[in-house]
Parts: structure tokens; C-alpha cells; sequence
């Protein structure tokens, strides 16, 4: 064998093994951080809020607030919004489950009577030997619902840690942030130290405008679509805005999602005609956040093209479900920022 195979060889079996090294690495880190979510997920929802109210904190400062009071209204105050929220929403679940209840059982029965008498003539054993297999189906659902009340209530005992944990975080990037940053590059080489702090300030610069932007577009998602419900007369309104305010946080597929809630919703309170409305509601309300909003708002903030944005929330979704959909898009910009300050790149911000 020649000599200079010799060396393509020897090459080809480096980095074959560094190949092999790097993916073992990360099979290591996915599964530390799979171990880890109940810490990670709650640190990163508070890193993503920290970005978004850090020029709110900031303006608190200049204006001769102390930081720990302008952190600490920086903290309890959406809190306080969310909580009034939630309480506003569970209080109009529970207001209207009854109705919508009824509406579904009225809703059951005109299908029931339009498959015996309509078109389709199906004999009456046949339309109640469906309807009775439906019904008890709900009823093993609702029985395993029951048998898991123990699992419910030790999944709500994480939440309530894992909330606990984000506001302890959260108070204190406010309040010193800069101070964390500046002792977490301490370690650092000179050289290595500078690009880390360009990579990071960029990233949680865009983690900031991408938390605004959402915010933003969620805000006009819930009033456009709660209003339109009302004008239609579909039950439940603040609870479907309140959902369509969450699933925007999750580009793209949420407002499908929250659309396809709605338009259920409509069709067993009001019929196909008000179904068809909401339909077009949620059509609407789409096409304002993929063409006008989204573009506007998360387009120029951030940068990214609609179908990283897509494909990215894809890759999350099947990586690690809910969590891996609200998380891509922030995941993306900081890799965005990494790969920028990595030697023979360029750091300059391109459209």
C-alpha cells in the first residue's frame, strides 16, 4: 500500500472514531438531560421569560428603581396576570361544562335521527348499537381517567415544583443576571471568554424578541378569536381564547390545533352552519398570524424562515413532545448564535 493511502486510511479511521466519540457524547447528554427535564424545563421557561422582561427591568432601573423591587415586579406581576387567567378560565369551565354537556347529548341525538331518517336509512338497531359502543368507550376512558387520579395528582405536585423552581430562577436573572453571565465565563480562557459572551448576549438578545413577538401574536390571536366566537354565539368563549393564547406559543401548529378545538366545539352547539363559521374564524385568524404577524413581528425580530420554524417544532415534537415543540424555535436561535462565533464565521447579522 502506497504511502499516501496509508495516510487517507489512517484519516478516514479518525474520523470515523470521532464520529462515533461525538454521537456517544450526545446520546450521553440527551439522555442526562432526559433525567434532568424536571430541572432543565422549568430553568429554560424562566430564561426565556428573563430575555423577555429584561428591558422592562432595565427601564425600572433607569428611572432610579432599586433592581430588587424592579426584579420582583417584573416576576410577581405576570404571574399575578396568568393566575387571573387561569382562575377566569377553570371558573368559565366549570360554568358552562353543563351546557356544553347538553349540547353535546342534543348534538348526539340530531346526528342519531338525521343517520335513521336521512339519506343513509340505517335501521335503528344499528345506529343504537354504535351509539352504545361510543358510550362505553367514554366510560372505560373515564374509569382509567379515575384509576390514574394518583399519577394526576403527583404530575400537579411537579408542576407546582417545577413553577416554584422557574420563579426562583427568574427573580434572580433579573435581579443579576449580568453578575451569573460574567461568573459562569469566569473559567474561561481570554479568547474562548470573548466569543462565548458575543454568543450569548446575541442569543438571549433573540430569545427576548422572540418572547415578545409571541406574546404579541398570541394577544391578537385570543381578542380577534374570542371576539369572533361571541359574534357567532358559540358557548365557552373564554376558555377557547384562553387556548388559543397558549397554542400560539407554539408557531404554526398551535392556531391549527386551537382552530380544530373551536370548530368542535361549534359543531356540537351550534350545528354544521356554526361550525363552518368558526371554520372560517380559525381560517382567518391563521392567515393573519402566517401573513401578517408572523412575517412583521417574529420575522424581523428573529430572522428565521417559516419552514426552519416548521420543521424545527417537527424535530421537537417527535424528540421530546410538547416541551420539544414550545422549545425548537428557542433552541435554533441559540445554535444560530453559537455556530455565528465559531472561528471562520462570520458574526454579522444577516437577514
Amino acid at each position: 500500500m502506497a504511502p499516501s493511502d496509508e495516510v487517507t486510511v489512517r484519516k478516514l479511521v479518525w474520523a470515523g472514531a470521532a464520529v462515533l466519540v461525538w454521537a456517544a457524547v450526545a446520546y450521553l447528554v440527551w439522555r442526562a438531560m432526559g433525567v434532568l427535564a424536571p430541572v432543565l424545563v422549568p430553568v429554560a421557561v424562566a430564561v426565556l421569560i428573563a430575555a423577555a422582561l429584561r428591558p422592562a427591568v432595565r427601564g425600572l432601573v433607569r428611572r432610579r428603581w432599586p433592581r430588587v423591587l424592579a426584579a420582583a415586579l417584573m416576576v410577581v406581576g405576570p404571574l399575578t396576570v396568568l393566575g387571573v387567567l387561569l382562575v377566569i378560565t377553570v371558573d368559565a369551565l366549570v360554568r358552562g361544562g353543563g351546557e356544553l354537556a347538553e349540547a353535546l347529548r342534543d348534538g348526539v341525538g340530531t346526528v342519531r335521527d338525521w343517520l335513521v331518517r336521512g339519506p343513509l336509512g340505517l335501521s335503528e338497531p344499528q345506529v343504537g348499537g354504535a351509539v352504545d359502543n361510543l358510550v362505553a368507550f367514554v366510560g372505560d376512558q373515564g374509569e382509567r381517567i379515575v384509576g390514574g387520579a394518583t399519577a394526576t395528582a403527583a404530575a400537579v405536585g411537579g408542576f407546582l415544583a417545577g413553577l416554584v423552581l422557574a420563579v426562583f430562577v427568574l427573580f434572580f436573572l433579573l435581579y443579576e443576571g449580568e453578575r451569573i453571565w460574567t461568573w459562569l465565563l469566569a473559567p474561561l480562557s481570554a479568547s474562548v471568554r470573548t466569543r462565548f459572551d458575543q454568543a450569548g448576549r446575541e442569543a438571549f438578545s433573540s430569545l427576548g424578541a422572540y418572547s415578545r413577538a409571541t406574546v404579541a401574536v398570541a394577544v391578537v390571536d385570543a381578542v380577534v378569536i374570542g371576539v369572533g366566537l361571541a359574534i357567532i354565539g358559540v358557548p365557552m368563549v373564554i376558555p377557547l381564547a384562553s387556548l388559543v393564547f397558549l397554542a400560539a406559543f407554539v408557531p404554526y401548529v398551535g392556531a391549527f390545533v386551537a382552530g380544530f378545538v373551536a370548530v368542535l366545539v361549534g359543531l356540537v352547539s351550534g350545528g354544521p352552519v356554526t361550525a363552518l363559521l368558526v371554520l372560517g374564524l380559525s381560517v382567518l385568524v391563521q392567515t393573519l398570524e402566517g401573513e401578517v404577524l408572523q412575517p412583521f413581528l417574529l420575522g424581523r425580530m428573529v430572522r428565521l424562515h417559516p419552514l426552519l420554524v416548521v420543521v424545527s417544532i417537527a424535530v421537537g415534537v417527535v424528540l421530546a413532545g410538547i416541551v420539544g415543540a414550545l422549545f425548537a424555535v428557542p433552541v435554533v436561535l441559540v445554535a444560530r448564535a453559537v455556530l455565528r462565533q465559531l472561528p471562520g464565521t462570520s458574526n454579522t447579522q444577516t437577514g
